[in-house]
């Protein structure tokens, strides 16, 4: 029996941005699972797995439910030992770094250019929630975070950090993809679905890292849709 991984959706439910979302799939693919994508809204928690929980992305694995990208990974090892996503405890701990560059760096630089464009891409249901919830987060309107001087430039500059590794080796995780990978890969989703505009150029060893990345498990991320 497939899981079942809980994900976001826009209108078009086959645009599905949420970083934490591709964070697991990618785990799931690495991992060689089926799971059978349940798509939930922004809003409308009923019909999340857990209610009161109210986030996703959340795993149903029979009787069992894992909450969280980063509960589900270490899940996903323990439960399913083939194929890890960290093999020693210095994968793990690269990939708490690359977690930790993404909140404190990445996502604070990206965040301003995207949400008004998820707002607008979101179901008219939802809408109210999304811009309510973000503008308690930011403390600010979608339009003043849009608007705000600079955040191409703080993106770019965050992903400096990417590049000697990526000068050096094929992968975050050396030779071949691992949890950090992934980690960092199911964020840069977030933009890649969110517009079809590129928001930010990387550096050339990011940039073609992030081709192969694309071109893993058969191009599944790179066969992605995106709004036109």
């Amino acid at each position: 029996m497939a899981l079942k991984l809980y994900d976001l959706a826009l209108a078009d439910p086959d645009i599905r941005p949420s970083p934490f979302c591709w964070m697991v799939k990618f785990a799931l693919l690495h991992k060689a699972l089926e799971f059978e994508p349940i798509l939930v809204g922004f809003a409308d928690k009923t019909k999340y797995p857990d209610p009161e929980y109210g986030r996703i992305p959340v795993i149903v694995d029979g009787e069992e439910m894992v909450k969280d990208s980063a509960a589900i990974m270490a899940w996903l090892d323990k439960t399913y030992p083939e194929n890890p996503l960290v093999a020693t405890q210095g994968e793990a701990a690269a990939a708490e770094f690359y977690r930790s560059w993404l909140f404190s760096s990445f996502f604070p630089a990206v965040s301003p250019m995207l949400v008004s464009r998820i707002h607008a891409l979101a179901a008219e249901d939802d809408k109210p929630y999304f811009r309510a919830s973000r503008e308690e987060r930011f403390g600010k309107t979608l339009e003043e975070l849009a608007a705000l001087p600079g955040q191409k430039e703080k993106t770019e500059a965050s992903l400096q950090i990417l590049s000697a590794p990526l000068g050096r080796y094929r992968f975050l995780g050396g030779d071949a993809p691992n949890l950090c990978d992934y980690i960092v890969m199911g964020a840069f989703m977030w933009p890649r679905l969110s517009t079809a505009e590129d928001i930010y150029e990387a550096p050339q060893s990011v940039a073609a890292w992030f081709e192969r990345m694309l071109d893993l498990f058969d191009g599944y991320a790179r066969n992605a849709k995106r709004p036109s």
